[in-house]
C-alpha cells in the first residue's frame, strides 16, 4: 500500500441495496472516527472491477456473482496488488477454506451487520497503518529499509542469518532473537529456532513443516506446532464475523 490521503475501497455485489448499505457503512465509520473519507467505488460485477485502473487498498467482494466468482476475482486482485485486503461477503459457509486459501483477510457472513462492519474496517486500518511501518535490515555493507510485509521469512544457516523479502535476499548483522522481538507484532512467527516466518504467506502446515506461497517450507518443532497454531487462527481471527 503506499502512501496516498486517501484509501480507495472497492464494494463489488450485484445486491444493489448490499452494495449502497456497505458504501454507506464505510462512509459513516470514517465521518464518525474523524478520519478522512475514503475513495469508495461501487460495482455490480467482477469484470469491472478487474477493469478498473484504480490500486484499491480494501474490497469488499461478495462471492457469487455473475459471471466470475468472488474467489478468482480475488485471485486476480492480489495478482494485481498483494498488498490489498480483501474482504469476502457471503451467506455460503461451504466457501470457507477457499476463501482462507486465498488469504482474504476477513470473511463477512451475511445478513450483514453495522457492528461487524466496524470491526472489520478498524482491523483493516490497523493492518494498514502495520503495512507501512518501516524495518531497517543491516548488512556489512549497506542498509536498506523494507516494509514488514515485504519480509517473507528469515533463516538462520549455522552464523548467517538470511532475510528473505520481495525484494531479494540479505544476510543481516542481527541475530535470530532480535528479529523475533522486533517482527513478533507484526504477524511474523519463530516455527524453529532457523525458522521466522510472515504468516501473511502461509498457505498449510502440518506437525512439523509450514509452507509458503512462494513455494518454501520452514521447519516446525512440535513444541512449537498448537503455539504456531493459535498464533495463525488469531491472525485469522475475524474470519467469520
Amino acid at each position: 500500500m503506499d502512501q496516498r490521503s486517501k484509501l480507495n475501497i472497492a464494494v463489488c455485489d450485484d445486491d444493489i441495496f448490499v452494495t449502497e448499505q456497505l458504501s454507506e457503512w464505510i462512509k459513516e465509520y470514517f465521518v464518525s472516527n474523524h478520519l478522512e473519507e475514503p475513495n469508495i467505488y461501487e460495482f455490480d460485477n467482477g469484470e469491472n472491477l478487474i477493469k478498473s485502473e484504480v490500486k484499491y487498498d480494501f474490497v469488499f467482494l461478495d462471492i457469487v456473482i455473475p459471471g466470475m466468482n468472488g474467489i478468482n476475482i480475488g485471485r486476480r486482485l492480489l495478482a494485481q496488488n498483494e498488498e490489498c485486503l480483501i474482504y469476502i461477503i457471503t451467506a455460503y459457509d461451504s466457501y470457507l477454506d477457499a476463501a482462507m486459501s486465498l488469504r482474504v483477510f476477513r470473511y463477512i457472513s451475511k445478513p450483514l451487520d453495522k457492528s461487524r462492519i466496524y470491526r472489520n474496517i478498524q482491523d483493516g486500518l490497523k493492518i494498514y497503518t502495520t503495512s507501512n511501518t518501516k524495518i531497517l535490515i543491516e548488512t556489512k555493507n549497506e542498509n536498506i529499509i523494507l516494509r514488514a510485509p515485504e519480509i517473507i521469512y528469515l533463516e538462520a544457516q549455522g552464523h548467517t542469518l538470511f532475510v528473505n523479502t520481495s525484494e531479494g535476499k540479505y544476510i543481516s548483522v542481527r541475530k535470530m532473537d532480535y528479529w523475533e522481538k522486533t517482527l513478533n507484532t507484526r504477524g511474523f512467527f519463530r516455527t524453529h529456532r532457523s525458522f521466522i516466518v510472515n504468516m501473511e504467506h502461509v498457505v498449510r502446515f502440518d506437525h512439523s513443516l509450514v509452507y509458503l506461497d512462494t513455494g518454501v517450507t520452514a521447519y516446525l518443532t512440535k513444541h512449537n506446532y498448537q503455539n504456531f497454531k493459535h498464533a495463525f487462527m488469531m491472525y485469522l481471527e475475524g474470519a467469520r464475523t
